[in-house]
């Protein structure tokens, strides 16, 4: 029985259910060698021949823009706020102070 070695997690799943569940003994032995040389494998430090590296997993999806519309959407949005709490604000003072002269000038006149 070639195998390549260590097994894959796959491989070693159904090697140990083979050494504990076959029918016949010569089975259960042959599997319990393939267990132990897989042991030995992962010990002496054999890499796996068929590994691959895995994939690399992106924290987020790209944006079907691109970044650089991204980004520009993003400042615009956050300009277009700022001039619309800063209109507010210049609304809410000149209102304000609006007020305050005509309070003013009622005073005068009393």
């Amino acid at each position: 029985m070639s195998r390549i070695l260590p097994l894959t997690p796959r491989d070693l799943n159904a090697v140990r259910h083979r050494a504990e569940h076959a029918p016949d003994g010569a089975s259960r032995d042959l599997a319990r060698r393939a267990l132990a040389d897989h042991a030995f494998a992962v010990a002496s430090g054999r890499a796996l021949a068929r590994a691959r590296p895995r994939p690399a997993f992106r924290t987020s999806r790209l944006s079907p823009l691109g970044p650089n519309r991204t980004g520009f959407l993003v400042g615009a949005l956050a300009l277009l706020g700022f001039l619309f709490v800063a209109t507010v604000l210049w609304a809410h003072v000149t209102d304000v102070a609006e007020t305050m002269r005509q309070q003013a000038s009622a005073m005068r006149g009393m």
